[in-house]
């Protein structure tokens, strides 16, 4: 099984564990070393309430038996669940449309202009694009280009007065 037949495999599995927890699937990542030695699976839960950890236990528990039934990933692998936490990894564009005016950190697979990693204030999309600005420059940037892109987390200075 390539990697997107185990990650579709993955999603039929871990949905209705979720959905019986009124949680949601954020997403799924496969990391699987060079040479096969060491995968690991991370699944990333997300709800309206947040996600504890009872509930990343319950479905990892649940998880991980379904897949030493079902044998989906061979040989050894780590089981990661977990919400997506302050730096949410995004899994498609429109994950992102919660957060624009935001900043996001991506990193393109393939450069633009010289450059593959890009950091800035998401202004807005219009699928599959979605523009980016660091107050000095403006990107458009297009999703299928698109190798990892996270939330920047950015605490709320107590100093400023509103």
């Amino acid at each position: 099984m390539d990697k997107n037949e185990i990650h579709a495999r993955l999603m039929e599995m871990v949905t209705p564990l979720c959905q019986a927890r009124d949680l949601e699937v954020w997403g799924i990542d496969l990391l699987f070393a060079a040479g096969g030695r060491h995968r690991i699976v991370r699944v990333y839960l997300d709800s309206e309430h947040g996600v504890g950890i009872d509930e990343c236990s319950e479905v990892s528990k649940h998880l991980s038996l379904a897949l030493d039934v079902e044998d989906i990933i061979p040989g050894a692998f780590t089981l990661e669940v977990s919400s997506p936490g302050l730096e949410r990894p995004f899994f498609s564009l429109e994950q992102m449309q919660a957060y624009v005016g935001q900043t996001m950190r991506i990193r393109l697979e393939n450069p633009l202009e010289g450059r593959k990693n890009f950091k800035g204030r998401l202004l807005g999309m219009e699928p599959p694009m979605f523009t980016l600005t660091d107050d000095s420059n403006t990107f458009e940037l297009n999703w299928d280009d698109v190798g990892k892109a996270n939330l920047v987390y950015e605490p709320f200075d107590q100093g400023k007065k509103r």
